[in-house]
């Protein structure tokens, strides 16, 4: 087992593939590191991404957290506030 972390996902819009990132990153933790946490950052998105991350994230099985940055700031801002956020002694993006 790896040892708790916070996992930071910063997207804009990312509708088209962020369900797939979701999941898989969701069912590695799940199978690894259970203790660990997942931070998606929405950094200001157009599209559908926000609603797609909520709907992964309500099967959840560890701890999620979704931050919506608006408006858009840049990768930079949405992965500090993703580990501004985070609850868990290690960071990774």
């Amino acid at each position: 087992m790896l040892p708790a972390f916070s996992a930071i996902i910063p997207c804009f819009n990312e509708a088209t593939r962020i369900g797939a990132t979701v999941r898989d990153t969701l069912d590695y933790l799940r199978e690894n590191s259970p203790q660990s946490e997942l931070i998606v950052v929405n950094d200001g998105s157009t599209d559908d991404t926000a609603p797609i991350v909520r709907d992964v994230f309500s099967g959840a099985k560890i701890a999620t957290r979704l931050l919506d940055n608006f408006p858009n700031r840049g990768k930079g801002a949405a992965v500090r506030a993703g580990l501004l956020a985070a609850q868990k002694p290690i960071g990774l993006f």
